[in-house]
């Protein structure tokens, strides 16, 4: 019986061969969309799972608290893990990681010396691997980091550095920051750390290494540098557990306080609570909050939350596509149901036929969807930066228990209704051919459509308005000029006097302008607490970089009040130059009031110890020296010479130099530039690694992920309107074929062909206005929300929504007029001839 409804099922494909492949294609398509943002969204929901003790593993989050700043960072102070090793019995195991920053290693193999710049190097405690399950492929996990100058690297690491030698008991030489070098061991080998960890590194090294830095600094609560993360022991109560370690900081973070601010904890913390949060390990890459994660990547759950709500709605709709044809090809059958029920057919044979046709077409739709998640999968990993597979969930009994479910469910609710409808009556009203005329479904086929077009529409919406926020940005002013400035990185790794480096390049021709700073835009994050003078002043955060003159002048930022350092002028180097924001978070007021009482003259004092007090030299106009994500914050401008402000930027300095547009004209001419610039580096210092980068892409690179969300919502919305299209192409085919004979009598009255279109498509024209209407306060909502995470927002304007509504009714009046044309251009006679 079954071989049979297959038989029929076949024939009835090939016999509708339009009905057929765009049922298909529409479902297919939806299918590999699905598939495809369902891989994404698992991949990015399921970091950190690999480690055996994953749900047990928690990352130790503290505060950072400045004056009004009050944020949860995912950082710790080094004394945080001493304090939760002491009170917090509760923990298995404790461990710490330092972020050290960028490192130079020297190795010297085969004879030959090369100096490599390591990104992906932290220091840890011997026990990181008693906690995390990292594969060890040599070397012991227990003891590769008990002593001092003894490391841990990846295989491909060692590869890098020793080739095919062994690579245990191997040396290599590690950049102190007084720019002496340190020889660590090589006392382990592991596997790549997976892709899908937050914590990414190359290298491992002891954190006893660091013996002589933390026995200085290790009281301090305040030096989140460390990572701290704590194995719980099993069947610990959470809830009780961390309300109990609320009383660590009162009682350990006091020195702190006490030592670096001068105040008591209570006098520190007055109006803020320092806590201590416990984060689950498998919650940390998707985490909204806390923020500075530098151990590696952090995901975006916004666009795992947006892209997984695209990949429902395409199945939905190509489902919904799938029902729409189902049910309008069905009536085609009446008289075949008929004959059938004459024949001796039973109304549970006839349902069975429906379904197990229906169920084929799904099976098959979902094949062709594999195969072609498959074949597309490597350019979306290219486009979205990602690694992921689909051959490893073909085998995975819970992912094949989802498709089977769903291939029969589709199956059974897009070949129900019209088997039970069309069971349900007499063979005489079948063969007479009266159910095709009145066959029920109409209304929700039309309802069916404006649902499709609706989320086709607003998808559409949405990704104008990305790619208007992203236009807008990228065009936004941002305070000073950011185009064609090279930086050159790591110059605190020369032990010379830097300045006959700077000489050199001052006196290339190829550069307009050269100036040092201990920081460059978009990324200036150190700060401190300061205070304009006088006791009824409040103490407000400040951001801080440290520049000297030259810098400013690269930039080209303008004064509105004030100059710039001289450096004629010694004491200047003692003097601070703030922006507008400073200036109104200080309570002196907007430019506007500088002409009655300048903040020029005025004193600054520093409000975390030592209170040194600066002059104010000038005020520059308010510039993005972050992310135009937020908004322009105080910044106070330090003289890079100033020796009573604590660095917290570690000492991290670059050269910045304006190209001369006359003279590097294209790429090649800057390409030979920068390898001048490597070059003069080389000569002075060849264990200083070269890195540089442009400014304006530094700006651009703060806006990767939204880019790439740009290209990925491009692609997925294209793939809904083709679903949607191809439904209203297979709807409109079917309506054209019902009303065939009323065309061609109109058209024997005098109707011409383009009148009979207009009639034709106007009502799938109302559909698309319906669904317009519904579409756009649902985009607006959305695109409103999206752009609440930008501090600088395009305006939402309207014509964005009269040119999606225009495309949307032109792409209508094209996919239904070609099956009207098609019908009113046939020949009546042909028609009408069995009337």
């Amino acid at each position: 019986m079954i071989k049979n409804y297959i038989k029929i099922a076949w024939r009835n494909a090939i016999r509708q061969k339009q009905f057929t492949i765009l049922n298909i294609l529409g479902l297919s398509i939806g299918i590999a969309t699905c598939f495809i943002i369902g891989l994404y969204v698992h991949s990015e929901m399921t970091y950190d799972t690999f480690h055996e003790k994953a749900d047990r593993i928690y990352r130790v989050n503290q505060p950072n608290i400045w004056g009004d700043w009050d944020e949860m960072v995912s950082s710790t102070g080094p004394n945080v893990a001493t304090a939760l090793r002491a009170d917090a019995p509760e923990f298995e195991e404790v461990t710490r990681l330092l972020s050290t920053g960028r490192q130079t290693i020297r190795a010297n193999h085969n004879n030959k010396v090369n100096f490599y710049n390591e990104s992906r190097y932290f220091a840890a405690e011997e026990n990181v691997f008693d906690v995390f399950s990292f594969q060890f492929l040599q070397g012991d996990p227990k003891t590769a980091l008990s002593e001092p100058l003894t490391m841990v690297m990846t295989k491909e690491t060692a590869e890098r550095y020793f080739g095919d030698d062994d690579p245990m008991g191997k040396t290599l030489e590690v950049k102190d920051y007084d720019g002496s070098w340190k020889t660590y061991t090589v006392q382990g080998i592991i596997a790549e750390v997976p892709y899908k960890s937050h914590l990414q590194f190359d290298m491992i090294v002891s954190l006893k290494s660091y013996s002589e830095m933390m026995d200085a600094n290790g009281w301090k609560w305040i030096w989140t540098a460390f990572a701290t993360y704590g194995l719980v022991k099993e069947g610990t109560d959470m809830k009780a557990f961390t309300d109990k370690i609320q009383a660590i900081p009162p009682k350990w973070a006091p020195p702190t306080t006490e030592r670096i601010f001068n105040q008591t904890f209570d006098e520190f913390t007055a109006g803020h609570a320092w806590t201590l949060d416990l984060q689950p390990l498998r919650e940390i890459y998707l985490s909204e909050s806390p923020n500075f994660n530098v151990f590696g990547p952090s995901g975006n759950p916004m666009f795992v939350n947006i892209f997984g709500a695209i990949g429902i709605l395409v199945l939905i709709l190509s489902s919904i596509n799938f029902m729409n044809l189902s049910t309008a090809r069905s009536s085609k059958r009446a008289k075949e149901i008929g004959v059938r029920k004459v024949l001796g057919s039973k109304r549970k044979a006839l349902i069975k036929q429906f379904v197990l046709e229906s169920t084929l077409f799904v099976l098959a739709g979902t094949i062709i969807a594999l195969v072609l998640v498959q074949v597309s999968l490597h350019t979306f990993n290219d486009i979205a930066e990602v690694q992921l597979a689909l051959i490893p969930y073909l085998i995975n009994p819970i992912f094949l228990g989802i498709v089977v479910l769903f291939i029969l469910g589709l199956g059974l609710i897009s070949g129900s209704y019209p088997a039970f409808y069309l069971s349900m009556f007499e063979p005489v009203e079948t063969l007479k051919g009266k159910i095709s005329n009145k066959f029920r479904g109409k209304g929700i086929r039309n309802g069916l459509v404006v649902f499709q077009f609706t989320i086709s529409i607003a998808l559409v919406i949405c990704t104008l308005f990305v790619q208007k926020q992203l236009s807008y940005t990228s065009t936004l002013d941002i305070g000073f000029e950011k185009d064609n400035i090279l930086q050159i990185h790591n110059i605190e790794q020369m032990g010379f006097d830097t300045e006959s480096l700077k000489a050199k390049f001052a006196s290339n021709s190829a550069f307009s302008k050269v100036g040092k700073s201990f920081g460059i835009p978009p990324n200036i994050w150190s700060g401190d607490r300061y205070k304009a003078l006088g006791p009824e002043n409040d103490v407000v955060q400040l951001r801080n970089v440290r520049a000297e003159e030259d810098y400013l002048d690269v930039l080209g930022v303008e004064f509105v009040a004030g100059g710039n350092f001289d450096s004629s002028r010694p004491n200047d180097k003692y003097k601070v130059i703030l922006n507008e924001k400073a200036v109104k978070t200080l309570g002196w007021g907007s430019k506007e009031m500088y002409a009655s009482d300048s903040p020029i003259g005025k004193i600054v004092a520093l409000a975390s110890g030592s209170e040194d007090e600066f002059e104010v030299l000038g005020v520059v106009k308010d510039f993005n020296f972050n992310s135009v994500h937020q908004e322009i914050g105080p910044l106070v401008i330090i003289h890079h010479q100033n020796d009573k402000v604590w660095d917290y930027g570690g000492g991290l300095s670059f050269y910045s130099m304006k190209l001369n547009p006359e003279l590097v004209k294209s790429a090649t001419d800057l390409q030979a530039l920068v390898e001048n610039v490597k070059d003069e580096i080389a000569q002075m210092d060849p264990s200083v690694p070269f890195e540089y980068s442009f400014m304006d892409q530094e700006f651009e690179n703060t806006f990767e992920s939204e880019q790439r969300m740009g290209v990925v919502l491009n692609i997925f919305t294209l793939m809904a309107l083709i679903i949607a299209c191809l439904g209203l192409f297979g709807l409109a085919a079917f309506t054209a074929e019902q009303r065939v004979k009323e065309l061609s009598i109109r058209k024997v009255l005098g109707a011409k062909v383009s009148e009979l279109a207009v009639l034709f498509s106007s009502e799938f024209a109302k559909l698309i206005g319906v669904s317009i209407l519904l579409a756009s306060p649902l985009a607006y909502f959305l695109v409103d929300e999206w752009l609440k995470g930008f501090a600088y927002r395009t305006p939402i304007d309207i014509w964005v929504f009269i040119l999606a509504a225009l495309c949307a009714v032109i792409i209508t009046l094209l996919t239904v007029g070609f099956q009207t044309v098609k019908a009113a251009s046939s020949n009546p006679i042909h028609n009408l001839r069995t009337e």
